[in-house]
């Protein structure tokens, strides 16, 4: 269930899909995953391999549905999640900087810049 959130009050998430990120608490502390999907508005993300859980589906009409036990991810909290910096191969905070009139994320361990994402 999604909740109605006010648009001007959500700030840009640290966290764009395609991260590399590390798990910083939780039954899965430790593991890294690549970001699926973020969901600014819940504060959630989803990460491929991190907070799988099982889910039973009965058969559905017709066959349309596989009938079963499946895994699958599972969202997590933004802030239980911490971008690998691509230079160091270590967890970093990200910094926003503004430059030529556009918003960067910057890695604070070493500064390199990263990707902003593909908006979609």
């Amino acid at each position: 269930m999604r909740t109605q959130v006010n648009k001007a009050a959500i700030a840009k998430p640290h966290i764009v899909k395609g991260d590399t990120v590390v798990l910083r608490r939780g039954k899965d502390k430790g593991k890294r995953g690549t970001v699926k999907a973020v969901f600014p508005a819940e504060g959630l993300a989803v990460v491929e391999g991190l907070n799988i859980v099982k889910r039973h589906n009965k058969q559905g009409r017709a066959g349309a549905q596989v009938a079963g036990i499946i895994e699958k991810e599972s969202p997590l909290p933004i802030c239980t999640l911490m971008v690998i910096d691509p230079t160091t191969n270590l967890p970093t905070r990200i910094r926003r900087v503004r430059t030529a009139g556009r918003s960067e994320r910057v890695a604070v361990r070493s500064g390199a810049t990263l990707p902003s994402g593909a908006k979609g």
